[in-house]
C-alpha cells in the first residue's frame, strides 16, 4: 500500500515514495508531475462549495454529552475553536476531474452532488452517517465510484459525539466517548470510513492518491491496511 496525499513541499521535484508523502501545494501543480495512470486509486473529499469553513457551528465550545456511567464529557473544553476560513467557496472545476482521471485508474470522490462534471459515471457510494431526524446536518453523503455502476449504501455512524464502534458494528456507537476519534478539521471524515473503502476497493500494493487530505484520515487508514498485510492477505 502506497498512500500519496498531495499538497506539495514546493520544491518542484517528484519524490521517491516509500509509504506516505504530503505536499503543501495546489493539487493541479502536483498532479501534473505524474504520468498517466500512475495511481491505482484516488480517494478524494473535495470542497463542496457550501462555505463550511465559516458556518456558525464551528463556534460551539460548550457541547457536552452524558455517558452511560453518568459522567458528562465536553470534547471541546480547553481546545481552540476552528478558525473561519474561505477554503470552501467553490468545488474544483472540470479540469480537476480531467486531471484526476488522467493520473489515476479509478476514483472515489466525495461531494459529487455539488459538481456538474462531464464524464462522471453512474457508480455511487451512499454513506449513511446515522444522523437523527430533526438535525440540520445531512444523514447521507454521496461519493462517485468509478469501480461500480449502481448505488451501494455504506452504513457508518458519524453524528456529533456518536461514532461507530467498529466496522463489524458500524451503526453501534462507541460507548466510551473518550475513545472517539478526534476531529481536527471541520470536514473531518472518520478513519473507519477510509478503512472500509480501501478494504473494499483497494488491493495489495496499490498506490492511493488523496488530493485534499482534510483531517488525514485516508493516510491513517492506508497505514493500518499496510500493517494488516503483515498478518493476513489483504483483498
Amino acid at each position: 500500500m502506497q498512500p500519496i496525499s498531495i499538497q506539495s513541499d514546493g520544491n518542484g521535484t517528484k519524490p521517491h515514495v516509500a509509504s506516505s508523502t504530503v505536499y503543501n501545494e495546489h493539487y493541479s501543480s502536483v498532479m501534473s508531475k505524474y504520468p498517466d495512470g500512475y495511481f491505482d486509486l484516488a480517494v478524494c473529499d473535495i470542497p463542496y462549495g457550501i462555505g463550511v469553513g465559516k458556518m456558525a457551528y464551528l463556534k460551539e465550545v460548550n457541547t457536552s454529552v452524558k455517558q452511560k456511567n453518568g459522567t458528562r464529557l465536553n470534547p471541546n473544553r480547553g481546545k481552540e475553536k476552528y478558525s473561519f476560513k474561505e477554503w470552501d467557496k467553490e468545488p474544483p472545476p472540470q479540469s480537476y476531474f480531467d486531471e484526476l482521471r488522467r493520473v489515476s485508474n479509478h476514483q472515489i470522490i466525495f461531494g459529487i452532488d455539488y459538481v456538474n462534471w462531464e464524464g462522471v459515471g453512474t457508480g455511487r457510494i451512499k454513506w449513511d452517517k446515522g444522523v437523527p431526524d430533526g438535525v440540520s446536518f445531512k444523514r447521507y453523503e454521496t461519493a462517485y465510484c468509478s469501480l461500480i455502476t449502481d448505488t451501494w449504501e455504506l452504513p457508518l455512524l458519524w453524528a456529533g459525539m456518536c461514532q461507530a464502534k467498529s466496522l463489524s458494528e458500524p451503526m453501534t456507537q462507541q460507548g466510551n466517548k473518550q475513545l472517539n476519534e478526534k476531529r481536527i478539521h471541520p470536514c473531518h471524515k472518520p478513519t473507519l470510513l477510509y478503512q472500509k473503502l480501501i478494504a473494499d476497493y483497494g488491493f495489495e500494493g496499490c498506490k492511493i492518491l488523496d488530493t485534499h487530505v482534510g483531517g488525514g484520515s485516508s493516510r491513517i487508514a492506508a497505514k493500518k491496511a499496510n500493517e494488516a498485510l503483515k498478518l493476513t492477505k489483504f483483498s
